[in-house]
């Protein structure tokens, strides 16, 4: 087996791999989260509309940069030879580097829902969040974290 095959190989069990990592919900906190305060609004939903969220998956896209770069290197060292040889591993390995991430990218692709919410106080806010779904104008909790994140709750 040729290294371009071992390295192939690998390269697509580690994606594999990632897609069996747990999807984020409105129930998951980070670790600091869990200590800190949290503001707390109420209001109703009063629209809903489904957006795509990119990129959620970083160690993907970090895996499938490294993938790309290591397999557009192998070919590209297959080229030529001597300093013609060297250019085109390194223009390989960047050119492989820069596919993958956009493969990554679009593969930790996931749906989601922008929710509006009228807050009692009479602001409107849109948080973006797949889960729990919402129906127009059920009363939820707007939970809002120090570090900026906010989630909805019923």
């Amino acid at each position: 087996m040729t290294d371009f095959a071992k390295v192939s190989g690998a390269a697509l069990v580690a994606l594999g791999l990632l897609g069996c990592t747990p999807q984020n919900t409105g129930n998951l906190v980070s670790a600091n989260q869990a200590q800190g305060a949290q503001s707390v609004s109420f209001g109703e939903i009063i629209g809903a509309q489904p957006v795509q969220v990119q990129g959620g998956n970083k160690t993907a896209e970090v895996v499938g940069t490294l993938a790309g770069g290591l397999a557009g290197g192998l070919l590209g060292n297959e080229v030529g030879g001597g300093l013609g040889k060297d250019i085109a591993t390194v223009a390989g390995a960047t050119a492989g580097a820069a596919a993958g991430n956009r493969v990554a990218g679009a593969a930790t692709t996931v749906q989601s829902t922008q929710w509006t919410v009228r807050l009692d106080d009479g602001r409107t806010i849109a948080v973006i969040q797949a889960e729990p779904v919402f129906s127009m104008g059920q009363r939820v909790q707007v939970i809002q974290s120090a570090d900026g994140t906010t989630r909805l709750l019923p």
